[in-house]
């Protein structure tokens, strides 16, 4: 989908980045900058920096850079469309959900399908006298209107068509309908019908907020008691967690997430105050929900069902989560309740009883093993053993790992040397790789995008003096090209600088701050870094420019990439003097040297 370029504009112009920046970082002010501890990777002294000023980040240790566009699609793990939605919503700036001419979004028939369901089932459930069973069963359960506005909950009344009436009414595309999940066709009479009739609706959205599906439940005996939307283009059940698009910032702030089995589960807790909930979508835990998760933090309290299906259905999610590196800990409900119950008959203090009480599931799995298996009995106690440490072997972490086997070893009184943590067997068919072989030693051509190695100085150095100023800007870019540059992220930032230029374009660095590319983002953001340390060592002067510019030609012209290259004779001597010679032609003048010779492309 294509978005305007004034909303996008309008959206970055109001956003503050430090706000943003600070739902996740703890920043302290440092001169004209805000100093922290990068959210990208595991630092103990703070090198991340916010400029309020400029509207960018970046981080001295990990090169993470860019606005505040960049900043949520990297914490977010989300695309740019998804960020610029986001951010909207916080700004107040409606985005187009309509595909421009020249890009139109493949899904946007269903997108426009979901959100024309959802918006007719909430009305169906708040207004319609179909809907009174439906808003009484939620105040039955504790779940007011407060909840279903936030939710968006809905009623699909007991209707064979009455989607597909207000689809008509609405203009949405059969194929729409069909391809979001939301109407089937029968095969005897061959005609349309909707899927969802009898349920009380919960929209699945995904993080931007988008409706991407749903989950009915019937409130008699019919089954299934539970029906969910199968797979689409635009949702995957195994990927995505209810409730993750308004929990993601409670997450992060708590610095823990609940996982519960139900979206009623969600809905309750959310009204007792514990907006930090998700769950899984109709399906066992999965290990891409794990690494979902991940984004936002890593401890997890799993709260399910006070039976034995909900603990072995708690453990099982616990192996996949250690497995991710997370720290699990497990509720053990009482017989028969789950958190919704809980809540409703003893409100949030209950359930933040059952929380503090709560296991570390290593600790649980011992505990189960103490209570119910007979440990005179060596076989029993041998299999016992051997499902504890197929659990501790998931862990990645080694001293974590040790520290677990070393308590198994002691609540069983087992010898340490005798447990081997050899872990589960690969899935078959799982994909094997091997590590990668190592960098050779000084490698020019392999260094990553965006990011800086010594030798590429003099690039970044020479691309902060053009973005500083015009004179700078002006003979670099007719000096060099982008095969000059050793760093792609410098190559296609250099590229771009050209086509601004050529186009005589005036305030070149806002131009350049208003493309999406995160690449090019993450450049802007580290010059941008740099520009605010010249007192650590470095300066911008028209000596300092000449020299990394100089050093840029006679390395192009080392590498053979120089538009002045010399062809190799096979004479040593004579190459030399050659090499000499183009050296020679290509020495600095006023600024940064005279345009080499050659034709440029």
């Amino acid at each position: 989908m294509t978005i305007p370029d004034h909303v996008i504009e309008e959206i970055r112009d109001r956003a503050e980045i430090l706000e943003v920046v600070g739902e996740v970082v703890r920043l302290k002010k440092r001169g004209k900058s805000w100093l922290g501890l990068c959210p990208f990777h595991t630092e103990k002294t703070p090198s991340f920096t916010v400029s309020a000023e400029k509207q960018m980040y970046y981080c001295f240790g990990c090169q993470a850079g860019g606005n505040v566009f960049t900043f949520l699609m990297e914490h977010e793990r989300i695309e740019f469309p998804d960020a610029v939605r986001t951010l909207g919503q916080r700004v107040g700036v409606e985005v187009p959900e309509r595909a421009a001419a020249e890009g139109p979004d493949p899904n946007a028939a269903i997108h426009f399908a979901n959100r024309m369901a959802a918006e007719f089932y909430h009305r169906r459930l708040v207004e319609s006298r179909d809907g009174a069973p439906a808003r009484e069963y939620l105040l039955g359960r504790g779940i007011g209107p407060e909840l279903w506005e936030t939710f968006l909950l809905g009623w699909a009344p007991e209707s064979w068509d009455a989607l597909i009436g207000e689809a008509g009414r609405q203009g949405a595309a059969e194929e729409g309908l069909r391809d979001a999940g939301l109407v089937g066709r029968s095969e005897k009479t061959g005609g349309l019908f909707d899927r969802f009739r009898g349920r009380v609706m919960f929209p699945i959205r995904a993080v931007g907020g988008k409706v991407v599906a749903f989950s009915g439940r019937r409130l008699d005996a019919e089954e299934p008691k539970y029906l969910n939307t199968s797979d689409t283009p635009v949702f995957a059940k195994g990927r995505m967690l209810f409730n993750l698009d308004l929990a993601r910032a409670p997450v992060r702030r708590a610095g823990a997430v609940v996982v519960v089995e139900g979206n009623f589960d969600v809905v309750a807790l959310a009204g007792a105050g514990f907006s930090n909930v998700v769950a899984p979508l109709g399906t066992a835990f999965t290990p891409e929900q794990a690494r979902v998760l991940k984004r936002y933090t890593t401890t997890t309290y799993l709260a399910y069902d006070g039976d034995a299906a909900g603990q072995r259905a708690a453990f099982k999610a616990g192996d996949l989560l250690l497995a991710e590196g997370f720290g699990v800990r497990v509720l053990a409900l009482p017989r028969g309740q789950d958190p919704a119950s809980i809540v409703q008959s003893g409100g949030a203090k209950a359930f933040a009883e059952q929380l503090e009480r709560s296991e570390d599931v290593i600790d649980a799995k011992l505990r189960l093993v103490r209570e119910k298996v007979d440990l005179s009995d060596v076989p029993r106690k041998r299999r016992a053993i051997k499902r504890l440490l197929d659990s501790v072997a998931r862990v990645p972490d080694p001293m974590t790992r040790e520290l677990y086997a070393g308590r198994v070893a002691s609540e069983l009184q087992v010898p340490r040397e005798a447990l081997s943590l050899t872990g589960p067997a690969p899935r078959r068919g799982a994909r094997q790789t091997a590590p990668p072989p190592p960098a050779a030693a000084g490698a020019r051509g392999s260094t990553p995008p965006g990011i800086a190695l010594p030798e590429s100085q003099d690039e970044w150095y020479v691309l902060l003096h053009a973005v500083s100023e015009a004179r700078w800007r002006e003979q670099l870019v007719e000096e060099l090209r982008p095969e000059y540059f050793t760093v792609p992220a410098y190559a296609e930032f250099f590229d771009r600088l050209t086509r601004l230029h050529a186009e005589g374009a005036e305030d070149v660095e806002a131009r350049l701050a208003a493309r999406e590319d995160s690449e090019l983002q993450r450049v802007l953001a580290r010059l941008e870094a740099l520009r605010g340390r010249q007192d650590e060592g470095f300066e911008l002067s028209d000596k300092a420019f000449r020299e990394s510019l100089q050093r840029i030609h006679e390395d192009a012209l080392e590498r053979g990439v120089h538009a002045l290259k010399a062809e190799p004779t096979g004479d040593v001597l004579e190459d030399s003097l050659e090499r000499q010679r183009l050296r020679k032609e290509i020495a600095p003048g006023r600024f940064g040297g005279r345009r080499p010779r050659g034709d440029r492309v």
